[in-house]
């Protein structure tokens, strides 16, 4: 398993060898410090995806809770058609609701 790009170490020891001579005055002491750097990238993606992956996970236990607790609160009764809103906009906005610059008010 390829772990590390070989081809941008190389190129961020080549640009700190070339922008920051007063750091790394020679070429291995930047090389060293890019190699450190790109150890660093690679264990800072392992551990967000570490913590990535712990998240869904106890999100996941968190939604089946309250899915256990709170599922059965309507006694398993199925919404009416008339809860759901399935109204083109035109209903909610008429022609006289324009605004400034064409805006469109409710009347919140």
């Amino acid at each position: 398993m390829k772990r590390y790009n070989l081809s941008e170490i190389m190129k961020r020891a080549h640009q700190l060898h070339k922008n920051a001579r007063a750091k790394y005055p020679t070429f291995s002491a930047a090389l060293r410090k890019a190699w450190s750097m790109e150890k660093f990238y690679v264990r800072i993606k392992e551990e967000t995806t570490t913590i990535q992956d712990y998240k869904e996970a106890d999100n996941k236990a968190y939604l089946n809770k309250l899915q256990k607790e709170y599922g059965s609160l309507n006694g398993g009764q199925r919404r009416s058609e008339y809860d759901r809103i399935n109204y083109p906009a035109s209903v909610y906005y008429t022609n006289n609701s324009r605004g400034f610059y064409g805006s469109n008010y409710m009347g919140d």
